[in-house]
């Protein structure tokens, strides 16, 4: 059970970066990866999201502990690769793109909203007298209700936006 349970946490955490860095204070240490520590607390929200709550660092056994300590290790590395192997620019669009995500994974769309968006590229296609196959509602769905999603945000973005050309 730990080792699926290590291998579904090492996937959340690396394409979330739930275990982003914290404020480090005097804290009890779970272990190092090349001299970074990996704090108790962090490694108790890593436990907390892999077992729903049922272990914590103290009551896992010792075999368990250097598991979850490997499993925990790529996400620390990374962020030291991408720290030093990452332009400037690359950074700022790494850090853009994940707070897009972010932001777009909590802004709804519904599926009306998604249908009158279908309907009106059928009719902008029928206008323009496009010979391109349009694919049903259902398999257009979630391409549709993601560019909604991105589309709030960039509006929300761009309502308080003051731009000025020079």
């Amino acid at each position: 059970m730990i080792k699926t349970l290590t291998t579904l946490g090492l996937a959340f955490m690396l394409t979330t970066g739930y275990l982003a860095a914290e404020a480090k204070s005097p804290a009890a240490i779970a272990g190092t990866v090349n001299d970074m520590e990996i704090t108790v607390a962090e490694a108790d929200k890593a436990l907390n999201i892999l077992t729903k709550g049922q272990k914590t660092w103290a009551t896992l056994p010792e075999d368990a502990k250097k598991q979850l300590i490997e499993m925990m290790a790529p996400k620390k590395l990374a962020a030291v690769a991408a720290e030093k192997g990452l332009t400037a620019k690359e950074k700022e669009a790494a850090i853009a793109g994940f707070w897009m995500q972010k932001k777009m994974s909590s802004v709804g769309v519904s599926d009306d909203e998604a249908q009158t968006a279908y309907d009106k590229m059928v009719e902008a296609a029928k206008a323009a007298k496009s010979k391109q196959q349009i694919p049903p509602f259902e398999a257009a769905k979630n391409s549709i209700m993601m560019q909604l999603k991105q589309e709030k945000v960039v509006k929300e973005l761009m309502k308080n936006a003051k731009i000025k050309l020079k």
